[in-house]
């Protein structure tokens, strides 16, 4: 089970595209040919590597992070993925001080800590072992099944409402959604085309979804998508359990281009706005998304470079009872992206990109996270040989879950310990104080 899916936490607001010609432009059509051919990449299972450093200003009420500062400070997180093998080094100053891999096989998998490796039954085995529950194979397909729709899905791309028809069409009564839902009434749609006949412009949508031995909550609506030099898609969907519980949503995105010079500059941008407001439990919740996108983007005619800015801002309140002394009343959130990628007429070449991040969450008026990432990630070239590999004598017998977890808090501290040995003075003198 592949799980390359953690590359595109770039966040995706809208899927799927068509594939990329050869150099295309940014345009309404494709908002970033080169994140296509990243998805391009993914999705034929290339060689992906990536890098990653952290920063932390504040998490979680603490009132002193330099200690955890000074330990992220030169360290760097390393993913990479080739055939059946996934694999976490984290490195220090250039130096890597603990790596733990994971590798599917034919009769099971092989989970390496420490450069030792621990044979287990199958991938539905370990999640068990890992969650402490007895995980169903119905489960881990339904888990497979959302990972080879998102792997490899082009992101920050406008959605063809034919493709989004199809899958609420495609849905059947007793089908498993997330977080516990299912479908309990299959989706019935009506279609309005374009004056011209060729294209779908909307759907109106009704249809059920519902928990076992609960009231089905009832979704009706319409989605639109217009055409045009600056189109602006929107939808209005109700999802309604009783006049006690019920969201209304409501969206819309203005997507609109420029050109500064013909096939050699310009900017691509999307104005997004997604509004949810109802009750729970007889309870006021009201949320408001606003997303800003915008690729600017420059080409000689044999590469094209692109610089793709993603600011979003999250609003949350929630009236009801006791979540003020949770914190959980009044929350904000502010997410920017700054994604660098370039592309040429070349596919057989590796494709890389540079992603800054910094993220901050807000919960009535107390800052409970202030931090950021620097990214870079390349998908394609030669793959490393990264496979878990047992070494003469190790035991071929299937790790039990408590031989995992014993290994795993070996790992643990064989790498505090290295951490450890590598602080100041005075950052040793805090930790031997509690901090």
């Amino acid at each position: 089970m592949k799980k390359r899916v953690c590359m595109l936490l770039l966040a995706a607001l809208l899927l799927l595209c068509f594939p990329a010609a050869a150099l295309e432009l940014p345009s309404i059509e494709c908002f970033s040919p080169g994140l296509i051919r990243l998805s391009e990449a993914m999705r034929s299972q290339e060689a992906v590597s990536a890098e990653a450093e952290l920063t932390v200003e504040n998490a979680f009420y603490a009132r002193d992070l330099s200690l955890l500062n000074t330990l992220l400070s030169g360290t760097t997180f390393r993913y990479d993925a080739a055939e059946d093998t996934d694999r976490l080094t984290i490195v220090r100053d250039g130096e890597a001080l603990s790596s733990f891999a994971l590798t599917e096989a034919e009769d099971g998998v092989l989970v390496e800590l420490e450069g030792k490796t621990y044979p287990v039954e199958s991938a539905q085995a370990l999640i068990s072992m890992l969650t402490g529950d007895d995980v169903s194979q119905e489960e881990i397909d339904r888990a497979q099944a959302a990972e080879a729709f998102l792997n490899g899905t082009p992101i920050l791309e406008r959605a063809p409402l034919a493709e989004v028809a199809a899958w609420l069409e495609g849905l059947s009564e007793g089908d498993a959604l997330a977080g516990g839902f299912a479908v309990t009434q299959a989706f019935a749609l009506e279609r309005t085309m374009s004056d011209d006949g060729t294209r779908l412009t909307r759907i109106d949508i009704t249809g059920a979804i519902g928990r076992e031995g609960e009231t089905p909550w009832v979704v009706t609506g319409f989605l639109r998508q217009p055409a045009g030099r600056s189109p602006k898609d929107t939808f209005e969907i109700t999802v309604k359990q009783d006049d006690a519980n019920y969201i209304e949503l409501s969206y819309s995105a203005l997507y609109e281009s420029s050109v500064t010079r013909k096939n050699k500059e310009g900017t691509v941008s999307v104005s997004t706005t997604l509004k949810a407001a109802g009750k729970i439990a007889g309870s006021a919740v009201t949320s408001r998304l606003s997303v800003r996108t915008k690729n600017s983007w420059t080409s000689d005619g044999e590469s094209l470079s692109e610089k793709i800015t993603v600011t979003a801002t999250l609003t949350h309140q929630d009236k009801t009872p006791g979540r003020r002394m949770q914190r959980l009343n009044d929350v904000s959130a502010t997410l920017k992206n700054v994604i660098s990628i370039k592309t040429g007429e070349e596919t057989a070449v590796p494709v890389e990109l540079s992603d800054d991040v910094t993220l901050e969450v807000v919960m009535d008026s107390n800052t409970f996270l202030n931090g950021g990432a620097k990214l870079r990630v390349s998908v394609g070239g030669e793959a490393a040989d990264i496979a878990a590999v047992p070494e003469d004598g190790e035991t071929t017998e299937f790790a039990s879950a408590q031989e995992l977890a014993e290994a795993a808090g070996e790992a643990v501290q064989a790498l505090s310990a290295k951490l450890y040995a590598r602080l100041s003075e005075s950052a040793r003198e805090k930790l031997t104080q509690g901090l």
